[in-house]
């Protein structure tokens, strides 16, 4: 009998290269928190990135992360994926800006409904006019590629906007290696 494999990111999926920017970001806080949502990107969870503490439903971590930090709590890091955001993480986005919560929000984007079979997200190509929509600060809106050979610049934006004292949103984008295969072989 073969003994069960847990379940793990794919190879090529951009956030494991998320997950090792933000474990290397936070090594030097002493407490850090990261709150998470319910999608393929939940995987961090579990070994080899151990990455997020605490995950309850779809849009939670964003409420969880104001709430922790307005108790103390620093840094409170929120991870949400594209489509969770869409769906159900704008309302507690908009909280946050409403009241400037020190907090960072991770939006990672893989340009899809990946957990569930690769729809299309219906933020795709708008996460960002999305936050900006709802007030968020424009220099505290960033964006950068989930890419192996960017996790050094990732380390350190991570870093940048963890420590500044109010509302952050970085959008880390790299399309889900599942979808992009199948636009792949659909161009061949």
């Amino acid at each position: 009998m073969t003994k069960p494999r847990p379940p793990a990111l794919c190879q090529g999926c951009g956030h494991r290269d998320v997950y090792a920017a933000l474990n290397g970001a936070l090594e030097e806080y002493e407490s850090p928190k990261v709150f998470g949502d319910i999608g393929c990107y939940t995987l961090g969870f579990l070994s080899p990135f151990n990455a997020i503490d605490t995950v309850v439903d779809m849009g939670a971590s964003i409420t969880m992360a104001k709430g922790a930090s307005d108790a103390g709590q620093f840094p409170a890091v929120a991870i949400i994926g594209d489509s969770t955001f869409t769906h159900s993480g704008m309302t507690g986005l908009l909280d946050a800006i409403n009241e400037n919560s020190n907090i960072t929000v991770i939006i990672s984007d893989n340009l899809t409904t990946g957990m569930t079979g690769g729809q299309d997200s219906q933020g795709t190509g708008k996460i960002e006019d999305i936050c900006l929509g709802l007030g968020a600060q424009p220099a505290h809106v960033r964006t950068i590629d989930a890419l192996p050979k960017n996790v050094d610049e990732m380390k350190k934006l991570f870093k940048e906007e963890i420590d500044y004292p109010g509302l952050s949103v970085i959008v880390s984008r790299r399309e889900c290696i599942q979808t992009a295969r199948r636009h792949a072989s659909q161009k061949k």
